[in-house]
């Protein structure tokens, strides 16, 4: 019996389960029912909502393009002198006539030496000129000015440059390459302008600067784009010096005041200031940070993405879900199953009992945030790999400009010999030399926890750290009152590669013995000479790339010589290169360093195939000089000619010609001929005598070595170019004729393929402002022009599966393999780079890349920067230095985030006018918007000049953002803000963008604010409340507006409610949007308000809203 019953007693659970099963089922077919419908019914509205859209977006284009492209015409008509920032030849020009504005400002200089006549005073004659330092003096301008002035300028042309940028549809993509480039060049070429003005002060300390005390002069300059301030001391100087007890041993340390940048730095008495100069800069621009890479976001999103191609991917998701719920309902429950389930059931009686989850939206969701949390990991700040030391750009910026603090050698001074001649001795290069400073500092490490420490412990330890803390560089500065200064800024320095690759380095440096220490102070003792007490280097440690092993001694030019290494090669056809020859290293050691000014090789290699006799098509170099080379024309086939040594000769004594030495390059004519390594042919085989069907690359080093010593004029130069020319073209003159024939109808074809392929992008960059040599292989050559499609606007409704799917293909990579920031060089890596470069380059060129790269190749740091101390009350900043250079003050970007209220609404009073009220963390500002930009009415949170200069100032939205950024307030997120951010919850991005542009369409008749709501709605969903305004009645109440990516509907809920409720109100239909809601529910008058809006007006407001996103930040 009792068998029986537990028989029944299953069987009767089983039909249980069944009955569920079969409940489940009908609620999932129900749920899939109405899923299907929703989608109809979304599929239409939102493409009905996505051409009203797409209609206002091409009205907006048209007029924006419009104009843009009346300003552009106004820049064209202005006639300032200034080059169109969109044109790289514009941009060259410029950069070739600063070049030459400087050379002929050195040629008109005159030196004061050979007019200066203290005597001049004594003499009653009216007719004799004044000519005491006193009055030249006077009578010269300031040179500040001038440099000044051209800053100013470029960075006018850097700024519009920056706007042309933005629009980088309207250019090809080696265009904008190339604007970048010369961006680049024209930041670098910034730098050594201020430098330039700094040497140019220093060479003359008599005539240019102000003596302070005897032995030590100044030179102090201001203007709105940088200030100056320099101290120059001599070798006698009496230097002001501090005595300050440190750990009870009185030391010197040298005090130096900045006054006109409010800047005081204290340096250790290691460093001898004595021959030497300092240098105190202000720079209102910053040229560093956007080289950081940490400066651009990874993974930004696509530009193509909108809530209907959303959608269309989320239903595809949903299907899947509801198809697997199907399956799992349609199931049946074997009865083995049953009891095995039901043994785990009485096993684990005590556990509470789990169910199934069967919600479509709950399973999506939980998807989505898995997509969500992989894109926070590949853009969070771990996707960067920077070290605890650097500054994090996407969190920080710069604010307030950059500081410079410079130690370098003062220049020799002009010695007058006779009334007509003086003499300066030059020691180094004519421009500024930077001495070193170095000094390293680790903190100590911190106590472990639980481990208790005697009092004499931590003084001896506080000690130390005085101790090493005062062998530092003491900064302290008076942070400028042109930003609201938040939070504590973070003390930076600008730190180069090669400066981080010291210091990895320092890490692995170990200490000279004591018999090294003693032979170095012997040898130092027996070397040292009176005029040898002020070293150049100044730096407490030594630099670890100097005392590294794998830092080669540097050599004289005598021993160079002597060091030239010998390579032997065998010869070859340069019309039929073998597959085994390393051509780039023998055109690089070879052929590059005889090129002359203005010529290029051009090496032209497709992929081998077979011709008409068996033989694979060969491979060709041309030599053809600059202006007159023209693709897809053939040379006519001539005989190859001979120019002995002497019909040469004449050709070489007459010289170079006026026409021939063309100024106006910014190169030199004829760069100096310097080889590192020596070339020997060796003949393996008997070589088959020079005919007009074989051309060697030994007669080609010969060749070149004639083209160097003849240095003939133009015409005759291209008498000979066209003799090599037609030796090395593949239509070079043949005994055979019809092995002429064949090459030469071979080569129309192969250039008309030249044609094709490299204009106008390769064959631009290879014949451009700066010849050099050019290869062109098959892996370098640009894809084949294919007739693209124009891109399709962001609100077509006609959009592929292809499109459909980039975004989420994204978004599974991203989630299936994260990919992590690629860790900068290491140092072997560098020292390879740097042990392979070529020593014939000239020293010119070397202080370019230098240069460059001191730039473009850093982070900000605070490696070197220790000890920071912040003064609230006085707005000034102290830190200690083990390293002198550029210093930055960093803020949090997102110190205003999250938000308290916001509320748009339209201005009854005002017909087209709307306004927008906001409330951040600290500040709240109150602003216009109209069709003409945006005017701030109220500001509340701090006070700066250009914050009080913009209230009542209408401005565009860039404008907008340039001034508040200035000072400090950003408002204005990133897509990755909320990686750096607490208490916000980030809305679907789509969704977010979508809201906005219907809250703008409906800007003019509703009134939208805040709720309490949103904040922990979650991430699909977004609660603001809303009421629509008519004029002549009563203000209704707020109603409670529920956004999600798939419908828009009114809830019945308030501010005041115990509890969410997401339930919308009676009779409310299905909506897919706030537009398709809109257009229900709203009066005929709000109707006919929207369709007659400006569509500027309409951009305006969608414009300030998706650039603060206060739906997921408030």
């Amino acid at each position: 019996m009792l068998r029986i019953e537990m028989e029944k007693e299953k069987l009767k659970k089983l039909e249980e389960a069944r009955q569920r099963k079969k409940l489940e089922m009908e609620q999932a077919k129900h749920r899939q029912q109405q899923e299907v419908a929703e989608n109809r019914l979304r599929r239409a509205q939102l493409k009905d909502s996505m051409h009203f859209f797409h209609a206002v977006h091409m009205a907006i284009e048209a007029i924006k393009t419009g104009e843009r492209h009346q300003r552009d015409w106004e820049k064209f008509m202005r006639c300032n002198g200034l080059p169109n920032a969109a044109s790289p030849s514009d941009l060259r020009k410029y950069i070739h006539q600063w070049y030459a504005d400087i050379a002929k400002r050195q040629l008109e200089a005159r030196n004061w030496l050979l007019r200066t006549d203290e005597r001049t005073l004594l003499t009653q004659d009216s007719q004799v000129p004044d000519l005491t330092r006193v009055s030249l003096r006077q009578q010269q301008g300031s040179l500040g000015d001038v440099y000044a002035q051209r800053i100013k300028e470029v960075l006018g042309i850097l700024n519009e440059l920056d706007e042309s940028l933005l629009f980088s549809k309207e250019h090809t993509a080696h265009i904008a390459a190339d604007l970048l480039k010369l961006k680049t060049e024209m930041r670098v070429f910034l730098k050594e302008h201020l430098d330039e003005f700094t040497y140019k002060t220093m060479s003359h300390i008599e005539r240019d600067m102000e003596i302070d005390r005897p032995g030590v002069s100044k030179h102090i300059y201001s203007s709105d784009v940088f200030q100056s301030f320099i101290w120059t001391f001599s070798k006698d100087a009496q230097i002001a010096v501090n005595p300050k007890a440190r750990i009870g041993e009185p030391t010197a340390h040298n005090e130096i005041d900045f006054p006109i940048i409010e800047m005081n730095i204290s340096l250790p008495p290691t460093v001898q200031l004595q021959s030497s100069a300092l240098r105190g800069l202000w720079l209102n621009y910053d040229h560093f940070s956007d080289y950081c890479s940490s400066f651009q976001i990874k993974h930004s999103r696509s530009a193509n993405a909108t809530i209907l191609r959303q959608t269309k991917r989320e239903w595809r998701k949903r299907k899947e879900i509801l198809q697997s719920m199907l399956d799992e309902c349609a199931r049946e429950i074997p009865l083995s199953e049953l009891e095995q389930l039901t043994q785990e059931q009485h096993s684990a009686s005590s556990q509470p009992t789990r169910e199934r989850s069967y919600d479509v939206d709950k399973l999506y969701a939980q998807y989505e945030d898995e997509l969500n949390k992989a894109r926070r990991r590949a853009i969070g700040p771990e996707a960067y790999g920077m070290l605890e030391t650097d500054v994090n750009l996407r969190k920080y910026r710069i604010i307030g400009g950059v500081y410079g603090i410079d130690f370098l050698e003062t220049p020799q001074q002009d010695k007058q010999l006779n009334a007509r001649s003086f003499i300066r001795t030059i020691a180094a290069a004519n421009s500024l030399v930077h001495k070193e400073y170095y000094q390293t500092y680790k903190p100590p490490p911190p106590v472990l926890p639980g481990v208790r420490r005697l009092p004499e412990e931590i003084e001896a330890e506080m000690r130390m750290i005085e101790a090493a803390l005062d062998k530092l560089a003491l900064v302290t500065l008076q942070l400028p009152d042109s930003v609201i200064w938040f939070e504590p800024p973070v003390a930076c320095r600008w730190e180069t590669h090669v400066e981080t690759f010291e210091m990895e380095l320092a890490d692995g440096v170990k200490p000279a013995t004591e018999p090294e220490q003693s032979a170095a102070s012997n040898a130092a003792a027996t070397t040292a000479t009176p005029t040898e007490a002020t070293p150049l280097s100044t730096n407490a440690q030594p630099s670890p790339l100097k005392s590294s092993p794998r830092a080669k001694p540097r050599q004289q030019k005598s021993e160079l010589s002597t060091l030239q290494t010998l390579r032997e090669v065998g010869d070859f056809d340069l019309r039929a290169i073998p597959s085994d020859v390393d051509l780039y290293g023998l055109v690089k050691d070879f052929v590059v360093p005889r090129l002359p000014q203005g010529f290029c090789v051009r090496l032209e290699q497709q992929t081998p195939q077979m011709d008409s006799n068996g033989q694979r098509e060969r491979q060709v170099m041309f030599l053809a000089r600059q202006p007159h080379v023209r693709l897809g024309v053939a040379a006519a086939a001539t005989e190859a000619t001979t120019i002995d040594a002497e019909a040469a000769a004449p050709a070489a004594v007459a010289g170079i010609d006026a026409e021939f030495l063309n100024t106006l390059e910014p190169a030199e004519l004829f760069p100096p001929l310097c080889f590192d390594k020596l070339l020997k042919f060796r003949q393996l085989t008997p070589v088959a005598p020079r005919s007009g069907n074989c051309y060697l690359f030994s007669q080609l080093i010969e060749d070149m070595d004639r083209l160097w010593r003849l240095q003939l004029p133009r015409e005759q130069h291209e008498e000979l170019i066209q003799q090599i020319s037609e030796q090395m073209s593949p239509s070079g003159g043949g005994s055979q004729a019809d092995e002429t024939e064949q090459l030469t109808e071979e080569l129309p074809a192969l250039s008309q393929e030249l044609v094709d392929v490299l204009q106008p992008a390769a064959a631009a960059a290879a014949f451009a402002y700066y010849t050099s040599i050019s290869f062109v292989r098959d892996s370098q050559l640009p894809a084949q022009a294919t007739t693209e499609s124009p891109p399709k606007s962001s609100h077509s409704q006609d959009s592929s599966d292809t499109e459909e799917e980039e975004d989420e293909d994204s978004l599974l990579a991203l989630l299936e393999c994260e990919t992590a920031a690629q860790p900068p060089d290491n140092l072997q890596q560098l020292l390879s780079r740097n042990s392979q470069s070529d020593n014939s380059d000239s020293e010119a060129r070397r202080l370019k890349l230098s240069s460059t790269a001191a730039i473009t190749q850093g982070k900000w740091s605070t490696r070197d920067v220790h000890d920071t101390k912040f003064n609230e009350d006085k707005l000034s900043i102290q830190f200690r230095t083990g390293r002198l250079g550029i210093f930055g003050f960093a803020l949090n970007k997102y110190s205003n985030m999250p938000y308290q209220t916001w509320d748009l609404r339209p201005d009854m009073k005002n017909p087209g006018t709307i306004l927008f009220s906001f409330t951040a963390s600290l500040i709240s500002l109150d602003m216009t918007i109209t069709e003409g930009g945006y005017t701030v009415n109220n500001f509340q949170g701090g006070s700066t000049q250009g914050i009080t200069e913009m209230i009542g100032k209408t401005m565009s939205l860039q404008e907008l953002k340039a001034t508040l950024i200035l000072s400090a307030v950003d408002i204005f997120p990133d897509e990755d803000a909320f990686c750096y951010t607490e208490g916000s919850c980030e809305k679907n991005y789509v969704m977010e963008l979508h809201t906005y542009a219907c809250i703008s369409t409906l800007a003019l008749s509703h009134n939208f604010s805040w709720s309490r709501w949103n904040l922990l709605a979650g991430s699909r969903t977004a609660v603001l409340l809303i009421r629509e305004l008519l004029e002549g009645k009563k203000v209704p109440y707020y109603s409670t507006l529920l956004v999600t990516p798939l419908k828009t509907s009114i809830i019945d809920c308030t501010e005041v409610s115990a509890s969410f409720n997401a339930v919308g109100i009676a009779g409310m239909e299905y909506y897919a949007d706030l537009y398709q809601l809109s257009q229900a529910h709203a009066q005929p008058v709000s109707l006919e308000k929207q369709r007659t809006m400006s569509p500027i007006l309409r951009d305006n407001v969608a414009g300030i809203l998706m650039a603060i996103r206060p739906l997921s930040l408030c």
